[in-house]
């Protein structure tokens, strides 16, 4: 039913995208698709959410928090809440809802015509995530995720904070679990950032079973970057095709 529910937020996404004529990154610009939606944004001092659709009749209007500063974190809350209104949920808020609002967040702001062509690299690192956040306004957290959503490539972006995994958001190939609550391995780049405040800005081999449950004796790719305003390590990791076999991802 999840699935379901992405895949069609994704395409009431793409409708839109098609309909605005969307053929550049400079296109997206979310505040002119909420107006000729019908949608006003204004700023409001929201306590404990950073956006909130309210409906009024015949009405919507997208309260966006006083505090929220960051243009991405806007842009991409404003495209949260039209997936909210365009996909008719509720005022109640359940998982499933929220999802599939993310879904169509990710498509209207960085739309899969535009980049599965820009996804489809080898080796993979942070490099093309950080380009999308760049081109797209975007966070690199929501840029990774996105990449992994549109590449072949067996890699999968984790988000760590308090030496544990805060969520893993792999490829399609990426086939092999990395939990929600797994303790960062002292192996891992990731484990440098957490035990001594630094950490190496480019790609490195690492233990697969830093990352893995497994036994085979091979290296995975990982490239990792911090925010230390919020105390977390995001990692790309990348399964090159010589450590597939033994990994199973074939």
């Amino acid at each position: 039913m999840r699935h379901e529910s992405v895949r069609d937020a994704q395409r009431c996404a793409q409708r839109l995208i098609y309909r605005f004529g969307v053929c550049a990154p400079e296109h997206i610009v979310i505040e002119s698709f909420a107006a000729r939606l019908g949608v006003a944004i204004v700023e409001a001092p929201l306590d404990g959410a950073i956006a909130q659709l309210v409906r009024m009749r015949q009405r919507a209007i997208i309260m966006v928090a006083t505090h929220v500063t960051d243009p991405a974190a806007r842009r991409f809350s404003i495209a949260h809440e039209l997936g909210h209104l365009i996909l008719g949920h509720p005022s109640r808020p359940e998982r499933e809802f929220e999802v599939a609002a993310d879904a169509f967040a990710a498509e209207l702001l960085m739309p899969a015509s535009l980049l599965r062509r820009t996804c489809e690299v080898s080796p993979v690192d942070l490099a093309v995530p950080r380009r999308i956040a760049h081109d797209y306004n975007v966070s690199i957290l929501a840029s990774a995720i996105r990449f992994t959503e549109l590449a072949s490539e067996r890699c999968a972006a984790v988000l760590c904070e308090a030496r544990k995994v805060k969520w893993c958001a792999p490829s399609p190939t990426f086939t092999r679990p990395i939990e929600r609550g797994k303790l960062v391995d002292a192996t891992s780049l990731a484990w440098d950032y957490f035990a001594n405040g630094t950490l190496d800005a480019e790609p490195q081999t690492v233990p697969a079973d830093a990352w893995l449950d497994t036994s085979a004796d091979v290296e995975i790719i990982e490239h990792a970057t911090c925010s230390p305003e919020l105390g977390t390590v995001l990692s790309m990791l990348w399964v090159p095709e010589r450590s597939a076999p033994q990994l199973g991802m074939l």
